[in-house]
């Protein structure tokens, strides 16, 4: 069974995640795993180590996996809702529902719920409704869990406040949680200056604010000793955008193991991370009967100690919640730009004379269908 190592970090300051570089006025909620592995081999970079020690290569194999980030919120870590909801619900449910705004606004689901389903039962029951018999929703029907989980939610959002604002001890009738908000957003004016003609451009990035007690959580699974010690210079640095602004600075806290069943044969796993298919025998996965998924295409910009910025390749990876039958490694794809050399047309040329990596490594765990 894989022991993944959860990891709980607290953004003081917010965190910005942008969606694309068509699109920064957004954030994410989450992090990706390919951005957590990026972010850890450039600390790993600046702290004067050899990134090659770690990878060298597309076909090289980590001695460590990394999950994407998501939210959680107290004592209770939310996953990716799977893709095929048929695995959490009854056909007879899901047709019953119809166009349900309740199950299209659900993006993340609890640990009880995820380690229920993954043994092969149905989550009908647990379903939030008005009586909120066995689950409930939070954060305007984007989490989902389970009543009795309730109790785990931190003081800022379990317990009432007085007529000063101040928390007390008293807990909130549970009708009322789901209208607690885990996290908020909040959109700013930022200004860049052009460094030609100092002239000003403004634009709006949003900030993603955290709930006391809430936050994001990663998963680690293998060996990396130097974890701790990058998270540390990595949480001074910050994480994602916007880091002059003082986003993404944050604090972390490793907690016990978390037992999960291997994918196998028997067990369709199910990615905790996105991943990238490193040969022909890997796509082959993806068309399996078993295999339901959803592809984002991740690119942006990339920078270097002695050039310009320039833009990456673009690159389809498998998303977090996707279902594969079999066992899913990855890669790390090279994805530094190509330009056509001048004096040979037709031919194309690397922008650079290293390799960019994107790590799309899989980290996946058994769900029984």
């Amino acid at each position: 069974m894989p022991d993944i190592i959860p990891y709980h970090l607290t953004f003081p300051h917010g965190l910005h995640v942008g969606r694309g570089v068509e699109n920064l006025a957004e954030s994410r909620v989450g992090v990706p795993s390919d951005t957590l592995y990026a972010a850890l081999m450039e600390t790993w970079r600046i702290t004067g180590r050899d990134v090659k020690a770690l990878l060298a290569s597309e076909d090289a194999k980590l001695t460590f996996h990394l999950t994407s980030a998501f939210p959680y919120a107290g004592g209770i870590r939310f996953y990716p809702l799977p893709v095929d909801l048929r695995v959490v619900l009854t056909q007879d449910r899901l047709m019953s529902l119809g166009a349900s705004k309740t199950v299209k606004k659900i993006r993340y689901f609890s640990e009880g719920l995820l380690n229920l389903a993954r043994e092969g039962n149905r989550l009908d029951d647990w379903l939030p409704d008005e009586k909120q018999t066995k689950g409930m929703a939070m954060q305007g029907g984007t989490l989902w869990l389970a009543k009795d989980e309730a109790n785990f939610l931190p003081p800022a959002i379990r317990n009432k406040r007085d007529k000063n604002g101040k928390l007390t001890e008293q807990p909130l009738p549970l009708e009322s949680l789901p209208y607690q908000r885990v996290w908020q957003s909040h959109t700013a004016p930022r200004v860049a200056v052009d460094r030609i003609n100092s002239s000003p451009n403004l634009f709006q990035s949003e900030r993603v604010l955290f709930t006391k007690g809430c936050g994001l959580w990663f998963g680690m699974w293998g060996e990396f000793a130097e974890l701790k010690e990058m998270l540390t210079v990595l949480g001074e640095n910050g994480l994602g955008g916007e880091r002059t602004a003082g986003y993404g600075k944050f604090t972390f806290e490793e907690k016990p193991l978390i037992n999960f069943p291997d994918p196998d044969e028997n067990l369709t796993a199910y990615l905790l991370s996105r991943y990238h298919p490193r040969d022909d025998k890997e796509l082959s996965l993806l068309r399996k009967d078993q295999s339901f998924y959803r592809l984002e295409a991740v690119n942006g910009y990339l920078h270097t100690l002695d050039g310009a910025a320039q833009r990456r390749k673009r690159l389809w990876l498998v998303c977090e919640g996707s279902l594969i039958e079999g066992n899913p490694n990855g890669n790390a794809p090279d994805t530094r730009p190509e330009y056509e050399d001048k004096n040979n047309p037709g031919h194309f040329l690397p922008g650079m004379d290293h390799p960019v990596y994107r790590p799309g490594f899989a980290l996946a765990i058994g769900w029984k269908l």
